[in-house]
């Protein structure tokens, strides 16, 4: 049996993003004292205390949205509310009951039977007698919580335990939400070049809000995929803009999202627009997708209106490997979100590229072709004596990793891997993934074994220090930074 769902609904501000992020364990939705932060449905599964369920986070109803989006937010809403096996209404208790609040409650009175009050922002005992004048509400007796003090999480579990026996037991195969067997294809890009427009063509309907305003996707938005036999997660991601210009947190935290989608997903494509020309945060993306070893299928969205201007295939595929020739092997497809032209080739694509990532090539078919690389060109010297290279293995796959055995790593040729990359990419299956090429000293009676580092391909500053918003110190344990670091987001 699928998992049941539970959505969270409620007016704005009253901590809806909270106690989603508290019930994941992680913070997924953006929390931010903006009133409307939350747009899209954003679903993800919980487990704890031996329950599972998917649960569902949604906008502010009532929001009077900066972008008009408010009959946008308000389809969603009413999508979770019909889909939901349960739904949890929370209400502020240091408001009390608003208009609002009786308004969300009268609509909610003809599903009663499938509905909890809880009173969110409960921080201590003091406030607890408070909570029962949101009876008035007529929803039953409500369920006194503090998502940002992590009060009333058991009782709240207890209870939907009990009113949804099925959430109770081992994880179902059949979540809507993230699962680990499914191929997850994230959509990355700049501001309004159709990234929701793509998904919402793969999925068939209206799944993420669309609309011209810029910055309308702010959330990491994932959505399970059943294509026949094939299971996908489809990421749809904010669109990114040039670091200078995040000046409110709020873009700041979608845009780390974005940046954690990519990271976490097994392929990238990365959207362009073909009427406008290439711009930096483009390039970035490129060199991000990369360096993190991501395959990357490069997605020209609108292709129909520069067609209809005189552009030319051949001619735009040249145009851009010289803009972007770290991808100069990843596959390009032309694509119109809004008529369909070639989007279900997007999935078949995803397919190939993921079981390509995932070859390997016989050890002895490497020597050969690292003993025809090395005859054709030999590093550099660098080193006293002339570097060597033994022998190659692969030692991972997705991304492909190859490790060349040599006398010493600091006497290799620092663009040495990049050659070495472009001939094995010429001559083997592995042509349009990333790879990585590892330089390893060999173990020997002859060495000095005064080299015992590693050397990848990361050889520049630009590949060392890659990354589109969070900086090096908070990939690290403990590490903080960002507009408003301290709060949670």
């Amino acid at each position: 049996m699928p998992l049941p769902t539970i959505a969270i609904i409620g007016r704005p501000n009253v901590g809806k993003s909270s106690l989603f992020n508290r019930l994941i364990g992680r913070p997924v939705a953006i929390v931010d004292p903006t009133a409307g932060v939350t747009r899209d449905r954003i679903y993800h599964p919980v487990r704890r205390e031996g329950i599972s369920f998917d649960l569902i986070d949604t906008g502010g109803i009532g929001i009077v949205d900066e972008a008009k989006l408010e009959q946008d937010i308000d389809i969603q809403i009413s999508r979770a509310i019909e889909l939901a096996d349960h739904i949890l209404l929370l209400c502020d208790v240091r408001d009390g009951i608003s208009p609002l609040d009786q308004s969300i409650a009268s609509r909610l009175r003809s599903h009663q039977d499938r509905v909890t009050l809880v009173v969110n922002k409960v921080d201590h005992d003091g406030l607890e007698h408070d909570i029962h004048e949101f009876g008035r509400l007529g929803l039953g007796e409500p369920l006194a919580v503090s998502a940002e003090q992590i009060r009333g999480f058991s009782d709240l579990l207890e209870h939907l335990a009990q009113r949804l026996p099925a959430i109770n037991g081992a994880d179902s195969d059949d979540s809507v939400a993230i699962k680990g067997d499914r191929l997850s294809i994230c959509f990355a890009g700049r501001r309004n070049v159709g990234k929701s427009s793509l998904t919402n063509a793969l999925l068939g309907e209206q799944r993420v809000i669309v609309a011209d305003h810029p910055g309308t996707t702010r959330d990491a938005v994932d959505i399970a995929l059943d294509h026949g036999e094939d299971r996908f997660l489809l990421i749809d991601t904010a669109g990114l803009r040039k670091k200078r210009q995040l000046h409110a947190d709020l873009e700041f935290y979608a845009a780390c999202r974005t940046e954690r989608a990519i990271r976490r997903a097994d392929i990238i494509f990365l959207v362009l627009d073909a009427t406008d020309e290439l711009g930096t945060v483009d390039k970035k993306l490129a060199h991000f997708c990369e360096v993190e070893g991501k395959p990357t299928a490069i997605i020209v969205n609108k292709w129909d209106l520069a067609e209809a201007e005189g552009a030319k295939l051949d001619d735009y595929k040249r145009w851009l490997s010289d803009r972007l020739p770290g991808l100069r092997f990843a596959p390009m497809i032309t694509t119109c979100a809004l008529t369909g032209m070639r989007v279900r080739d997007l999935l078949t694509l995803a397919k190939e590229l993921h079981a390509e990532a995932a070859m390997r090539i016989p050890t002895a078919d490497l020597n050969n072709l690292l003993e025809a690389a090395v005859s054709r060109r030999r590093p550099r010297r660098i080193g006293p004596s002339p570097t060597k290279c033994y022998y190659m293995t692969q030692a991972e796959t997705s991304p492909p990793t190859f490790i060349v055995f040599v006398n010493r790593t600091d006497w290799m040729e620092p663009g040495y891997s990049r050659y070495l990359e472009n001939y094995i990419r010429e001559r083997s299956v592995l042509q349009r993934v990333p790879m990585r090429i590892i330089f390893k000293a060999r173990d020997s009676q002859y060495h000095e074994h005064k080299d015992e580092r590693l050397r990848t391909r990361a050889v520049n500053r630009a590949d060392r220090h890659a990354g589109l918003i969070i900086p090096k110190s908070a990939r690290r344990p403990g590490g903080k930074s960002g507009p408003g670091r301290g709060r949670k987001h």
